[in-house]
């Protein structure tokens, strides 16, 4: 959705999380709204340029503090970052994936994270510094 508000073009931008379930699968990382945010807060400060930014560019920084933010906020409204701690769920348990589809947990708990996580994302796409 980000990408196409954003008039991006497909590529790369659809392969960019395509393995974070994998991560997911280990049981111990953070939550996917997250991640998501984070490469999309990366890409909208990116400068685009044909080489790599510097440690120290600018927009780096700029990056670096709008997902500071984001992680603080995320925090603040749900207490955590990592996704077995916010759904419950140990994605290494068979019966724990079965219960995140059986309770319907995406629906009571991971859209109250995605909203927040797009909010913020939106907010920063329509900033005048981002």
């Amino acid at each position: 959705m980000l990408q196409i508000q954003m008039g991006w073009d497909d590529l790369p931008y659809q392969w960019v999380a395509a393995g974070y379930m994998g991560a997911i699968n280990t049981g111990k990382t953070i939550c996917g709204a997250l991640y998501g945010a984070t490469a999309f807060l990366g890409a909208l400060h990116g400068d685009r340029g044909d080489a790599p930014s510097g440690a120290n560019n600018a927009r780096r920084m700029a990056a670096g503090a709008a997902v500071e933010s984001l992680f603080r906020g995320f925090i603040d409204r749900f207490g955590a970052t990592e996704c077995l701690q916010l759904t419950g769920c140990d994605w290494t348990s068979d019966e724990d994936r079965a219960r995140y589809d059986h309770e319907r947990i995406y629906e009571t708990r991971c859209a109250k994270y995605i909203a927040y996580a797009l909010s913020v994302c939106l907010e920063r796409a329509y900033r005048s510094d981002a």
